[in-house]
């Protein structure tokens, strides 16, 4: 290994720049590919949180199709439904601190007796939770108490209304963090709707019932509605990271080709500078595996030198990023580097390595020994 490391240190500058190629690529990788874990753990706790309960839209956009209280009643009379919770809500505008990435900060209208079956997976990290006799009472999200400074008994402003803080959530990496719930009528009250008015649609499904089948039900028996199972809810966020994996997996192009050929032009060049000495060694004994093994532990090396040196300043730039912009981004993260990405990122920039010195090593392998000991 020392005369590997010795062979590498020949020409200090030129696997200097050979691994910062690699490095820049790798960096790229890790940033969008810490971009992608944030979400996916977004995701996963969107799956956690509706994980019984079924999101019910309107068919369509027209009027005729809008959700109304006789909808409502047909979806009570489906086989399968325990419960059919509607909701209202709005931006918490007025008290926003800045911009949100993801889910922006915003009121969540329920009657108190729906909380446990809608927000059942949900803890609290102070307080309690609304009931029957609350009105001008909430239970904040954890960003939403971080991002306003708010404890239990302080007082959140929403349309000109003061709500006294009962209770606030613990942390769960999705949704609920910017929510702030509030007692369903009071809601209505506050956004001057009339009792008619439906706002958003769920359904609690009966203890061992499958979601799935009661969703397939619903969109059976109930006209003009469209029944979103947990599944189906969580693949249609899911569909959303899309564009950031395509993004990410061009990153690992654009690591493959400029890394890539770096690394082919350095060991090949290396072994046109050792061509006497490869040809001393097999005169010695040493078989084509044994050249071939010490070249590509060389582009091994190379390749996972840059990919620490990649991984380590998109960890530093990501980490940076995150605190500057958490205040404008109101407490949101953007960026989340796990130990799955950097495994995944290191052993990308290994693979690289060992790919792009195949060639060179094979070429090296294959050098007649006369001929080598001839070179100059």
């Amino acid at each position: 290994m020392m005369r590997i490391l010795r062979n590498l240190a020949r020409r200090k500058v030129r696997t200097g720049l050979t691994m910062f190629g690699i490095a820049i690529g790798v960096f790229a990788l890790t940033v969008m590919g810490a971009m992608s874990e944030n979400f996916a753990q977004i995701i996963s706790g969107a799956e956690k949180l509706s994980s019984r309960t079924i999101q019910i839209s309107p068919a369509s956009r027209t009027i005729d199709d809008r959700l109304t209280r006789v909808t409502l009643a047909h979806l009570r009379q489906v086989d399968g439904v325990q419960e059919v919770v509607t909701t209202l809500g709005g931006l918490l505008s007025d008290t926003s601190t800045g911009a949100s990435f993801g889910p922006p900060e915003q009121v969540y209208g329920i009657d108190p007796a729906y909380i446990p079956d809608v927000f059942g997976t949900v803890s609290l990290a102070a307080g309690r939770w609304l009931d029957s006799a609350d009105d001008r009472a909430t239970v904040v999200g954890f960003k939403v108490a971080a991002n306003h400074g708010l404890g239990i008994g302080s007082t959140l402003t929403w349309r000109k209304n003061d709500y006294v803080v009962v209770g606030i959530m613990a942390e769960t990496e999705t949704f609920p963090d910017e929510f702030a719930i509030m007692p369903y009528e009071t809601v209505r009250r506050d956004l001057k709707l009339p009792p008619s008015v439906v706002g958003g649609v769920s359904v609690v499904p009966d203890p061992g019932a499958d979601p799935e089948v009661v969703a397939a039900r619903i969109n059976r028996e109930v006209p003009k509605v469209v029944a979103k199972s947990p599944r189906q809810f969580v693949e249609e966020i899911r569909q959303a990271m899309v564009i950031f994996n395509i993004i990410t997996l061009g990153g690992a192009v654009l690591a493959a080709i400029v890394g890539g050929l770096a690394v082919i032009n350095t060991m090949i060049m290396s072994v046109n500078e050792r061509t006497r000495e490869i040809g001393i060694k097999k005169a010695l004994g040493a078989d084509d595996s044994t050249i071939v093994r010490e070249y590509l532990t060389e582009a091994a090396l190379i390749g996972l030198f840059g990919g620490v040196v990649g991984i380590w300043f998109g960890w530093v730039v990501v980490t940076v990023l995150n605190d500057v912009l958490a205040a404008s981004l109101g407490g949101s993260t953007v960026w989340l580097v796990t130990p799955r990405l950097i495994l995944y990122v290191l052993g990308f920039a290994l693979a690289l390595g060992l790919l792009a010195g195949v060639y060179p090593a094979w070429a090296a392998a294959r050098l007649d020994p006369v001929q080598a000991l001839r070179a100059e």
